[in-house]
């Protein structure tokens, strides 16, 4: 393999070069100038040698994906003036532009093939860790790059469960870890311990530290297996599972294995996850081509976008190196939306993966009705999301070792109404909402609603209400800047007062705001509810995609990216418009969740953008289209929130 002329010429007088190695990585695989013998070598998972400053520090993972879990273990990383980074299966090479406190960039060359490689110059030594972590934060558009809390310690020669994105994160050996000297040790110490062996005595749960106080004690869990393993273990094996979970799975990245890019009408079969050529290995063959997934470091981004054009995938339970490594799989591609069916699920599996995510896969389901297939697909991807994904391993650390914990955020619902008879239905909507953290900002524009009323309707729906109020003259955009100032939350969401909403809307915008890093959140107007002509259609707008337009009911938006356009703009009309436009003209991005939780209402007037109710209905833009009230199922409405027109009917 050949790195290309440029690269070699930049490397070729370099007489001190060190490469460190990721975890899946053989020095078999290396492009050639990285096989040198001028070259050392250094393992990620081996304790680092003092080194000197050598003259390059090129790391070399994977992919994407390891990437990001890498950049704990690579704090140990020497100085150097050229920090380089190469991706054996990637297509697209990670960037940096610096950072201020660092010495300016002189040199950064690219490619993308034969091999995809970054590799900077700059004016003087800086940590290469520090550098790798930059390249592994720019994967993605979020401003920060935070694993939050428990900040967690992992023991340096068990990679399976490291945490990625997260340059916080402490990788060493374990006397390193037990040492507490330092200001800043790790909240929890994770551990794997084999079958035969019981876990490693530690220090820390006997140390009250001199900033943190009482330190948790070291959590272990039991090592990845192997089938023999499996095998040979017999009812230790199974009890080491069952007692771990999803926790002894270990995280799965959401922020490049998610559902960006789900196609709603694929034009291939469903294919089946099989054995692969080797037990590090898992296969899908798809029509003309085969999916190879090596489970080490598992599913990344790649693979995933090479299999959206399939109906579904068909879960077996066979192949791999063990039950660890095809559940990995299996969890990762829920997340990422692929479509799942399965066999039975064995035991094993059983006590690996989350009882909601096993139910969701082996439930019934037409893969060939692109409305039931989408559904489905969004069931799992909840349930991986909820269990697997690295915040919730975070969580059940946190549970298991009584550490601190990062809390969800609370999101301000800004409501704009100048309709009185509307209050009770936009109540219900926010009272809804489930397993979030909401509170309420009423903006009356026009009237102002008794407090009695306000108050009964806030305790019957259970959410607290803030109000403001302005005359009908003052611009809309003014009021819902009034709103915004009295919000308390982390988040804003601007949702309209004649809109349904399903019980997981607000959860499933801030899982998109999660996975996708964008300034601003929110779904197409997918489903719409015509109430002159008692029909509701589903549009053929696109979702999981970044794009410049979300529906206005449905817009979340950081207060980072609020405050730095200003708000919203002083105008009557188009304000949403007016918001997302000053948001990309800044340099933020917009991103579209799927929208089953969301049902946009056309009644034959009053609207601020009215395009006529037969821009709605027009065949050109729609995908589907039924008789009287029918949302998406997912979106579950109230009985009594059901129109009058559809309800005289009985449909």
């Amino acid at each position: 393999m050949i790195l290309g002329s440029r690269l070699e010429m930049l490397l070729e007088p370099i007489r001190n070069l060190t490469v460190a190695l990721a975890p899946s990585v053989d020095i078999s695989e290396l492009p050639s100038p990285l096989r040198a013998p001028r070259v050392t070598h250094v393992r990620l998972t081996d304790e680092p040698a003092e080194l000197g400053e050598p003259g390059a520090v090129v790391l070399v993972a994977r992919d994407r994906v390891e990437l990001r879990r890498v950049v704990g273990a690579c704090e140990g990383l020497p100085h150097s003036m050229r920090v380089g980074c190469v991706l054996l299966e990637a297509s697209v090479p990670p960037l940096t532009t610096g950072r201020p406190a660092w010495p300016r960039i002189t040199s950064m060359m690219a490619q993308t093939s034969p091999v995809c490689y970054a590799l900077l110059e700059f004016e003087s030594a800086l940590p290469a860790g520090a550098v790798v972590a930059d390249l592994a934060r720019r994967l993605t558009p979020s401003h920060l790059m935070s694993g939050k809390w428990p900040s967690l310690g992992f023991r340096r020669e068990a990679p399976d469960s490291w945490v990625p994105g997260d340059a916080l994160a402490v990788v060493a050996s374990h006397e390193q870890l037990d040492d507490t000297s330092g200001d800043y040790p790790p909240d929890a110490v994770l551990a794997q311990s084999p079958l035969d062996a019981p876990p490693a005595t530690s220090a820390r749960g006997a140390i009250v530290h001199h900033v943190l106080g009482p330190l948790a004690g070291e959590l272990s869990v039991g090592r990845a297996l192997t089938w023999a393993d499996l095998e040979a273990g017999g009812h230790e094996a199974a009890r080491s599972l069952e007692l771990d979970g999803p926790l002894g799975l270990g995280p799965i990245d959401e922020t490049l294995v998610n559902p960006h890019g789900f196609i709603r009408t694929p034009h291939d079969t469903a294919a089946t996850l099989e054995p692969g050529r080797g037990p590090d290995f898992l296969r899908i063959a798809c029509p003309g081509r085969t999916v190879e997934i090596r489970t080490d470091p598992g599913v990344n981004d790649s693979t995933v976008a090479r299999l959206r054009q399939l109906v579904g995938v068909h879960v077996r339970w066979q192949g791999a190196s063990g039950p660890h490594a095809y559940c990995r799989v299996v969890a990762s591609l829920a997340l990422a939306g692929v479509p799942l069916t399965c066999d039975p699920a064995p035991a094993w599996a059983s006590a690996l993966l989350h009882p909601s995510l096993l139910e969701a896969i082996t439930g019934d389901v037409d893969l060939d009705d692109p409305l039931a297939r989408e559904m489905h697909s969004i069931r799992a991807r909840r349930a991986a999301y909820a269990h697997h994904g690295t915040q919730a391993f975070r969580r059940a650390v946190a549970a298991r070792t009584g550490t601190q914990r990062t809390f969800s955020p609370l999101v301000s619902v800004l409501l704009p109404t100048r309709r009185p008879e509307m209050l009770e239905f936009a109540l219900r909507q926010v009272g809804r909402q489930r397993g979030v953290d909401v509170e309420l900002v009423l903006a009356t524009h026009g009237f102002e609603p008794p407090e009695t009323v306000i108050d009964q309707a806030a305790e019957r729906h259970g959410v607290i209400v803030r109000k403001v109020s302005a005359p009908r003259e003052r611009p809309f955009g003014e009021l819902l800047n009034d709103a915004a100032r009295a919000a308390r939350g982390d988040v804003l969401l601007k949702m309209d007062d004649d809109d349904w909403y399903g019980r997981d809307f607000v959860a499933d915008l801030l899982m998109a705001r999660a996975y996708s890093g964008a300034d601003i959140v929110g779904t197409p107007p997918e489903f719409n509810y015509i109430e002159p002509l008692d029909v509701t259609v589903r549009r053929k707008d696109v979702s999981e995609k970044f794009r410049s337009v979300v529906a206005g009911g449905t817009m979340m938006i950081s207060r980072e990216a609020f405050t730095s356009v200003g708000g919203f703009r002083r105008m009557t009309r188009y304000v949403d418009a007016g918001l997302l436009r000053a948001v990309l003209a800044a340099g933020g991005s917009v991103y579209r969740s799927h929208g089953h939780g969301y049902l946009l209402r056309r009644t034959g007037a009053g609207h601020t953008w009215d395009p006529g109710l037969g821009y709605f209905v027009s065949r050109a833009r729609t995908l589907q289209q039924w008789r009287g009230f029918s949302p998406s199922p997912l979106l579950g409405p109230d009985d009594v929130d059901t129109p009058s027109a559809t309800r005289q009917a009985g449909c």
